[in-house]
């Protein structure tokens, strides 16, 4: 009945921004010429980079997986252990959140965060596989 649903990460400004300085000071550290601040920097870049481009989110009627891309652990989150998705609005400008994201509590207090680019179909299926697991 349900189909599984990759979603792609949502990526804020402060993503950009980040890898904006991180690369300017790879740049300086380069023409100051320090090989090990230069490595750092840049293996820290690339792990930013990947986190930031490749981060999605799958949803099947079993688990969502939140994959950070191929550096990073995939995390698993059985369906059944979901217990509430929370919308997270941060640092506001009038009526214009600069930092949104969803809070999922699961398990034990344990929580992690999403930010789907389409956060209300993530929403929906998310909801609806919940209901008919309730209903089972």
């Amino acid at each position: 009945m349900f189909s599984t649903r990759t979603y792609r990460v949502r990526v804020q400004v402060g993503n950009w921004m980040l890898i904006a300085v991180l690369s300017a000071l790879t740049i300086y550290l380069i023409w100051e010429g320090n090989g090990l601040l230069i490595a750092g920097a840049l293996l820290l870049l690339l792990v930013i980079i990947e986190r930031t481009i490749h981060t999605e989110y799958q949803l099947s009627k079993e688990s969502l997986t939140v994959n950070y891309g191929k550096l990073s652990k995939r995390q698993i989150i059985p369906m059944n252990s979901i217990k509430r998705i929370e919308r997270i609005r941060r640092i506001r400008i009038g009526k214009k959140a600069l930092i949104t994201y969803l809070l999922i509590v699961y398990g034990e207090d344990k929580t992690v965060t999403v930010m789907p680019k389409d956060e209300e179909a993530f929403i929906k299926q998310l909801m609806e596989i919940k209901k008919h697991e309730t209903r089972q």
